[in-house]
């Protein structure tokens, strides 16, 4: 009888191809492994052998009669219920946990069966309660094909022997023996002890490793593809890109920088003050490449505040080193790809998912996207195992570092801690880095090293205008920038701002650009702001956007902000060129609502610091100015950065260290809080077209508006919730007053 492991694949052809993968997988990461071995004192051997035993058992519960019949009736296009099927890793938790315990009294790695574990969780989320086994919970206990078990353990014992290994003979249980039971009783009864006893720290560690080269040999292994773990490239694939950007621009390339060649050549982590447009991105991406070879080809992660720079950061490598070698990962990576499909069942084939899967956990060799997407392992959210495995050996590059609120301060220092401690290498960057915050990263990665770009810091490239007064009564001003041919930039602090002033100078067409527009809408802007001559928009502007202007008017923000916006002004720093920044009053709405550090004094304090500059001002004179502005706050003493260090620890202890989180579990469970719950909903004017679609595509107009409005306005129809709002593709979203709603909305 030939049994299956997928559709395509034979039983034997799939544990051949996982354990092929495996090999490949540990030759790369057997230094970290070793690593690891040494400071929990634990054998590599028996760590090693451990891990082959979850190859070897991972799918051995397949071998039941659902799960050929379901096999089966998919390869002869045969229907199938398949609520008949059970979950085979829960019937395979049960025979690895047998050997785990033959294994164990040879050599002990944890008194917790944690190959056992990963073996469970290796596709559903495996939380306190098994929410992903409610069926399981229901179910009788499968029957099992004994010649099918008896071939699964043939195979286990001749994987086990190529490797130089003896598989330990195990006593043949009960067929019938309840695995849903059996793990029930593991996390409930003995888990939180076990944990204990053996060390937090430990057991989280080794269940990370245990399980991420799991996920590799698996998903490797079921599209019969080498591993290819981390970038084989030199330096030359980067200065060849400056060339063609500076080519591209006019700009004649002399060569790398100080700044860069010094990033180029540094070992170990690295932080970087420069200012925009001194390419700091290539920088990085130099010490990334000389660090990953030196660490035998780790990942690479490149990690920023926001989707939109994101995006663009992953188009500038995938045009270097290939969109085959680079991931993009945030909440809508899927959509920006151009690609979606649901994960994990059975009948799923490996070309159906593989990108997706790839993106989302960091196995590409190089992975760029939200910072959320590292901060969010350590509450075990999402592929946290694989992502932690995998950046436990990368080089990783955090942009803009001075970007995050205390908060999220805390769990990202929490979280540079935890890497640093494997082998992990840092560069944290910024164009504005207060003295303050340089220090505590410094302490953090425990590096004292910081390049600064010092030739461009001290050049000036724009002349600045204090207004005391409104930027709505600087519209003529604005319109003659446009009208005499000006490149011109407007940056204001909230979207209705935004929203009004592209309406009173819509004879001048501007764009648009805040972050209220559907995802099919925002997409459509991104392309075209780089080619814009005059742009209206939000703080979205501010991090990480290779665009340029001539002229900049912007309200009055904090002075780390307006030196963003400033470098979007003469990016390329012609001395010819007339480039100007006029910074006006800020509202009273933006005082409330464009406040990081909730100081009723910071926006007003940072216009009077601006105020008493002098006109043209260096890079290092918006440095010193940041300085002034935050002389008397230290974020690492604020309670919100003090309390998102605790809840780190907090969210995993909840979890046993090694457990899955449940969706909204915790409130806590953040990486960014915000004044202003926003959710995505679907605007009324779309509601005919979206019923049409597939639950995927829907989020092509999916737009985030406050959840206050959300609950007064909303209407649900088929699990969608639509919202009563205007709806503009210019100016994206904007909210309907009660007495102009066109029908009574639930």
């Amino acid at each position: 009888m030939t049994f299956y492991a997928k559709p395509d694949q034979t039983y034997d052809e799939h544990l051949e191809a996982v354990y092929k993968a495996w090999k490949e997988t540990i030759a790369s990461k057997r230094p970290l492994i070793e690593k690891i071995a040494e400071r929990y004192n634990f054998s590599v051997k028996r760590f090693l052998r451990g891990s082959l035993l979850t190859v070897a058992f991972h799918d051995v519960g397949k071998m039941t009669v659902s799960f050929q019949e379901m096999m089966d009736a998919i390869i002869h296009n045969k229907s199938f219920n398949k609520n008949r099927n059970y979950r085979h890793e829960l019937v395979s938790f049960i025979y690895t946990t047998k050997y785990w315990y033959k294994l164990n009294q040879e050599a002990c790695l944890t008194t917790v069966p944690l190959e056992a574990i990963a073996v469970a969780g290796h596709h559903k989320p495996l939380n306190t309660d098994l929410t992903a086994f409610i069926r399981e919970s229901n179910s009788l206990p499968p029957r099992i094909i004994p010649e099918g078990i008896n071939h699964a353990i043939a195979v286990a014992e001749e994987l086990f022997h190529r490797e130089g290994y003896t598989l330990p003979l195990i006593q043949q249980g009960n067929e019938y023996e309840d695995p849903f039971r059996s793990l029930t009783s593991l996390i409930l009864n003995f888990l939180h002890k076990g944990i204990e006893k053996d060390g937090p720290q430990k057991c989280r560690v080794i269940y990370i490793l245990l399980k991420g080269i799991l996920h590799y040999a698996d998903w490797y292994g079921s599209g019969r593809e080498r591993v290819i773990y981390g970038i084989n490239k030199d330096s030359s694939a980067v200065i060849n890109d400056i060339k063609k950007r500076c080519n591209k621009k006019g700009i004649v390339f002399k060569g790398l920088r100080p700044f860069q060649e010094f990033c180029a050549k540094h070992s170990g982590d690295l932080i970087a003050v420069a200012p925009t447009g001194s390419g700091k991105t290539e920088a990085s991406i130099l010490w990334a490449l000389k660090n990953a070879k030196e660490l035998n080809g780790a990942k690479i992660l490149y990690l920023l505040p926001t989707m939109v720079t994101a995006n663009n950061i992953w188009s500038r490598l995938a045009d270097t080193f290939g969109e085959e070698n680079v991931g993009l990962t945030h909440s809508t990576a899927n959509l920006f790809l151009q690609g979606d499909s649901s994960l994990e069942a059975e009948e799923d084939r490996w070309e159906n998912r593989k990108n997706l899967l790839f993106n989302q956990s960091f196995i590409k060799p190089i992975t760029v996207g939200t910072i959320d997407q590292l901060l969010t392992t350590g509450f075990n959210s999402g592929r946290w195992t694989l992502k932690e495995a995998n950046a436990f050996n990368a080089v990783i590059i955090i942009d803009e570092i001075h970007a995050y609120d205390g908060w999220t301060l805390g769990i990202l220092i929490s979280t540079i801690r935890h890497f640093s401690s494997a082998r992990a290498r840092f560069m944290l960057m910024s164009a504005t880095l207060p003295q303050s915050l340089q220090s505590l990263l410094s302490r953090v990665i425990k590096s004292d090293v910081v390049v600064k770009e010092e030739t461009l810091l001290n050049a000036k490239r724009s002349k600045y205008f204090v207004i005391d007064d409104s930027i709505d009564n600087a519209l003529e001003d604005i319109k003659q920038a446009v009208l005499n041919g000006k490149r011109v930039l407007v940056v204001v602090n909230t979207i209705k701002a935004c929203q009004d002033l592209a309406q009173r100078l819509s004879d001048l067409n501007p764009v648009c650009y805040h972050s209220r527009f559907i995802l099919n809408d925002r997409k459509a802007i991104e392309k075209r702001i780089d080619e814009a001559r005059f742009v209206i928009a939000t703080q979205v502007v501010e991090v990480s956007l290779d665009i340029d202007y001539d002229w900049l008017f912007t309200e009055c923000a904090p002075p780390d902000a307006i030196a963003q916006r400033a470098g979007r002004v003469n990016r390329h720093r012609d001395l010819n060129r007339d480039s100007r920044v006029y910074i006006f009053k800020a509202s009273e709405k933006a005082e409330k609502i464009y406040n990081p550090i909730n100081d009723r004094e910071l926006l007003s304090r940072s216009f009077d610091a601006f105020k008493a500059a002098p006109q043209e001002l260096t890079e290092n004179d918006l440095i010193e100015i940041v300085e002034t502005v935050y002389k008397d706050y230290r974020i690492d003493n604020t309670e919100p950065f003090n309390d998102a260090l605790k809840q780190y620890e907090i969210s995993q202890k909840n979890r046993l260290m090694i457990l899955d989180s449940r969706i909204k579990e915790e409130k806590q469970d953040v990486t960014r809080q915000v004044k202003y719950e926003a959710v995505p909903v679907i605007p009324e004017c779309f509601r005919e077209e979206v019923l049409k679609l597939k639950p995927h595509e829907r989020q092509w107009y999916e737009v985030k508006l406050p959840l206050w409005y959300v609950r007064k306005h909303r209407e649900e129809i088929k699990g969608i919730t639509f919202c009563e709002v205007k709806y503009d593709s210019k100016i994206g979203a904007t909210f309907v007053k009660d007495d102009q709603l066109q029908s009574v909305i639930i």
